[in-house]
């Protein structure tokens, strides 16, 4: 898609990208990610997603990097001649440290930052949203006190795994001990049935998303009904519709889960397809 990675302040080859090996994201993990959907050069919900960043450069102790480099990395892939019109824009940063490097070894610089860009899998000229055949992940979620909900990084390992190996997923729900959906893989999941949205509680150790936000607070202003509330793959089995939100894929249905069909069509899921697809036209900007 680019062969043009953002450092800093500019777009530069990524044969000539240079970033030290002595750097928190290598030695410790310790690193801040963001993906933002941008829709004919305007990202959408800009301000939210930096919102969280910013968080999270508060929780590391990480001094907080201006929002107009990040505006600039944007406009500058937008006029890039072989870049579409709509793709998502993934943010990365991470401080360099000066050696020998080790836990107890804190700096005040600025993190660097870095982008890329890739396709998104949605595209809002499509009438119809997207639909994925989604698989139950091997791996137990952890408490929430396990992780602070702006971080989704510290679990990509093992939703990586999960992915190579049942390479037909287009997504996943990870259980809690008792079986309850906590979370999706790399997007929130949501299930609409008896007239109500339910939203597996955060607390369970779900991790924030801003998409998921936006959708919920839109049912609730279409008078839909919204609990957080636990529920088990085999209550979407028995009634109802499953689908997902986030920033890659706005919003997608479900056409199989765990191997077995699901009913169609989704009317609930198209309703707020549609309503995202508006987002995309007026709410996209900076």
């Amino acid at each position: 898609m680019s062969d043009l990675i953002f450092i800093d302040s500019r777009l530069i080859p990524l044969s000539k990208a240079r970033f030290s090996p002595l750097n928190t994201a290598l030695f410790f993990g310790e690193c801040l990610l963001e993906t933002i959907p941008v829709y004919q050069g305007k990202p959408l919900f800009f301000k939210e997603h930096l919102d969280r960043l910013e968080r999270g450069c508060r929780f590391l102790g990480w001094p907080i990097i201006p929002r107009e480099r990040f505006k600039k990395a944007i406009q500058l892939y937008a006029i890039q001649p072989n870049v579409p019109r709509h793709f998502a824009i993934r943010f990365s940063l991470a401080q360099e440290v000066d050696p020998p490097a080790n836990p107890r070894q804190f700096s005040v610089k600025s993190p660097r930052l870095l982008g890329v860009i890739r396709p998104l899998r949605n595209d809002p000229g499509n009438f119809d949203p997207l639909q994925g055949r989604v698989g139950i992940s091997s791996w137990v979620v952890p408490g929430s006190s396990s992780v602070p909900g702006e971080f989704k990084w510290i679990f990509y390992m093992m939703i990586r795994r999960d992915f190579r190996r049942n390479p037909e997923w287009d997504e996943m729900l990870r259980l809690d001990e008792e079986g309850f959906v906590v979370d999706g893989g790399s997007s929130s999941p949501l299930w609409f049935a008896y007239g109500t949205v339910w939203a597996p509680p955060l607390a369970g150790g779900g991790l924030e998303s801003v998409t998921r936000i936006k959708i919920l607070d839109l049912c609730r202003r279409l008078k839909v009904n919204v609990v957080e509330k636990k529920w088990k793959p085999s209550d979407v089995m028995k009634r109802g519709e499953l689908f997902f939100t986030g920033s890659g894929i706005g919003i997608m249905g479900t056409t199989y889960l765990q191997g077995s069909s699901l009913k169609q069509p989704a009317p609930f899921t198209l309703r707020l397809w549609q309503h995202y697809r508006n987002w995309t036209g007026k709410s996209a900007s900076f």
